[in-house]
């Protein structure tokens, strides 16, 4: 796994402008709670929304104040693995693929693609 960026000049260009609105620390703590998840803010948030409760109420409410009703990507700023049979056992235990993205800290869009594998990746020979 690698190491969250410690300087905005190393954030992905869609965590930019958060970072220099909000400060580096509300955009770290953003990939470390939401890494690989796609994000809508609310307009008005509730204290129960999973951005309020992650990054708390002042970080949160800023957030999304900042971003109010935009959706947004969230990069997981991470090494990718295989995850093929991870994807299938939480699959299989009901998990909906957002939690398996959080748990595995890979993007909602890997576990898609994981998820609809079925785990035998060789092309098949078309001239036998």
């Amino acid at each position: 796994m690698s190491r969250l960026p410690a300087r905005i000049d190393d954030l992905p260009t869609s965590m930019v402008d958060v970072a220099e609105t909000l400060g580096l620390r509300v955009v770290l703590s953003l990939i470390q709670n939401f890494g690989g998840c796609d994000l809508r803010f609310p307009v008005r948030p509730g204290p129960d929304h999973p951005v309020i409760k992650a990054l708390g109420e002042t970080d949160g409410y800023a957030l999304c104040h900042f971003l109010n009703g935009e959706k947004l990507y969230v990069p997981h700023a991470r090494r990718p693995r295989s995850v093929l049979a991870d994807v299938k056992r939480m699959e299989a235990q009901g998990m909906d693929r957002g939690a398996i993205a959080r748990a595995l800290g890979v993007s909602q869009r890997h576990v898609r693609r994981m998820s609809n594998r079925s785990g035998d990746d060789r092309q098949p020979d078309l001239f036998d």
